[in-house]
Formats: structure tokens, C-alpha cells, sequence
């Protein structure tokens, strides 16, 4: 697989379908995952001083404090195979957004963020659709019409200022998440493959 010399950001609305599009990336290109989410469910589960620390914060809809995110990062950044990049699917809150971009700066690593929108509706049409059926337990314990407007309003406040960081940077490109999967990723290619040939110049 080919190697892109520079890392990804995947952040996106609600329902959006993140997931979806960094496995489809994962296939095309070598990269290996950095998932927040995935990181802060499994040290809630822990029985650690950091363990205890997620099960009073991330827990209960709070941010992960950032020391403890910190040095997840710096592991996974320091620990990076030297044969892929990496595709971080996850890091919504701006200190978050802001200690990546530290971290791969001082490794003389390159990246590109993109965010995946969705309109308020969709969100809640997909948030709800997931929420029956055999999928993942945390979308039946989340998915309720209230609860997922108190997720949007978070997510507006809280990832909007990651966003914004991102565009000051000069690093985000926006794609639209409510059309067809494939289009979602045809649009993310394009950016990928012109931010590609920018750097080659």
C-alpha cells in the first residue's frame, strides 16, 4: 500500500460516518489508527489511577484530562511505524486538536485534517436508525432524540473551535457527509491526492 508522507485528522459531525471512511482509507493507504474514543472506553475500564480519572471525566460526558491524553498521544506519535502515517479518528476538542499538532511538528511530521459535515436532520435520522438492531451497545445507551440534541449542541461548540484552529492553520478541508458513501470518499481522495502533488512541488 502506499505511504502518503504526511498524517490524517478524521473528524466529523455526529453519525457521519467517520468510521466508515478511515477504514476505506486504511485500505487504500498504510496507515495505522490513533483512536481517541477507542483509547478513553478502554482505560474507563481500567483499574489504574488513570483508569479512575476517565471513569470522573470521560465517563460522565466530561473530557478526558489532558495529561493523560498527552501521553497517549506521545506514545502513539513517538511509536509511529516508520513504513505508515497515521489517521487519527478522533482528537475533537482544540487542546486535543493543538497538542497533535505540537507533537507532529516536533517530529518534523506533516498532516491534513478534514471534517465530515451533516445536517442537524440526518444526524438524527442516522443516530436513531443505528440505535436498533444489532449494532454497537453505546449507540442504544446514546441514541435517544434528547440526548442527541445535547450531543449536537457539545459537538457544535466544542468541535466547532477545533475546526476553526484547523482553518486557521490552513490544514482542514471541509466535505459534505450527506451524499452517497462513495462519494464522501471520492471527495476525500481528490483533497488527499491535490494536497499530494502541493506538497510535491
Amino acid at each position: 500500500m502506499e505511504k502518503l508522507g504526511f498524517n490524517i485528522v478524521l473528524l466529523g459531525m455526529i453519525a457521519s460516518g467517520k468510521e466508515t471512511q478511515a477504514n476505506i482509507l486504511k485500505k487504500k493507504y498504510a496507515l495505522k489508527f490513533v483512536e481517541t474514543g477507542v483509547f478513553t472506553r478502554k482505560l474507563q475500564k481500567e483499574k489504574s489511577k488513570d483508569g479512575d480519572l476517565a471513569r470522573r471525566t470521560a465517563a460522565k460526558g466530561l473530557p478526558l484530562p489532558t495529561a493523560i491524553m498527552q501521553k497517549f498521544l506521545i506514545k502513539e506519535i513517538n511509536n509511529k511505524p516508520k513504513n505508515k502515517n497515521l489517521l487519527f479518528l478522533g482528537g475533537r476538542l482544540k487542546p486535543e486538536a493543538q497538542l497533535i499538532k505540537k507533537l507532529l511538528t516536533e517530529n518534523k511530521e506533516d498532516f491534513l485534517a478534514f471534517y465530515i459535515t451533516l445536517p442537524n436532520k440526518e444526524v438524527y435520522r442516522r443516530s436513531l436508525l443505528r440505535s436498533k438492531g444489532n449494532m454497537k451497545a453505546i449507540y442504544k445507551i446514546y441514541d435517544t432524540k434528547k440526548i442527541i440534541a445535547v450531543r449536537i449542541a457539545w459537538h457544535k461548540d466544542q468541535v466547532g473551535k477545533t475546526v476553526k484552529y484547523y482553518k486557521s492553520l490552513g490544514k482542514i478541508k471541509i466535505v459534505k457527509g450527506n451524499q452517497p458513501i462513495q462519494k464522501v470518499t471520492k471527495d476525500i481522495l481528490k483533497e488527499i491526492e491535490e494536497y499530494k502533488k502541493w506538497r510535491e512541488k
